[in-house]
């Protein structure tokens, strides 16, 4: 009887103890650090860089003046990408959320209107991360004087 007992309790207990694993290992992976970003220079966002990406080379660049407050295009070209973002930020500064899904147009050029916001201690230095399919390269640039 008593072996029995404990059958049916390793019965009862493996299920829970196999979950367990799997959320255990679940939260490993989601905490795990990810690659760091590439930073690329883009000497000029109007004119268009080359980005090294996973072995191909991404276009990216903007269309308008880079100015805070003032609308612009970003364009990236990234054949076969299906999921490209933007975000803007400044070193040691809060920038507030200004996350951006860029969307392909008709050749497949991924875009979107970006609005910078001001930087109340007048800054115009910004790093702008690019992720595509994941893989994150970013972009330091200044904005034109208003």
């Amino acid at each position: 009887m008593g072996l029995r007992l404990n059958r049916q309790r390793i019965v009862l207990v493996a299920p829970w103890l196999v979950i367990g694993l799997i959320v255990v290992l679940l939260a490993v992976w989601q905490l795990r650090t990810p690659e760091p970003a590439r930073t690329v220079s883009c000497p000029n966002l109007q004119a268009g860089c080359a980005l090294p990406l996973d072995g191909q080379t991404v276009t990216a660049g903007v269309e308008g003046e880079l100015r805070v407050l003032k609308p612009f295009q970003l364009w990236v070209k990234a054949p076969g990408a299906s999921k490209v973002q933007a975000h803007f930020t400044m070193a040691g500064m809060d920038m507030g959320f200004n996350l951006y899904t860029l969307r392909p147009d008709a050749q497949g050029v991924f875009r979107a209107r970006i609005v910078l916001p001001v930087c109340v201690s007048g800054r115009r230095d910004w790093v702008m991360s690019l992720e595509i399919d994941g893989e994150r390269i970013d972009l330091p640039f200044v904005t034109e004087l208003s």
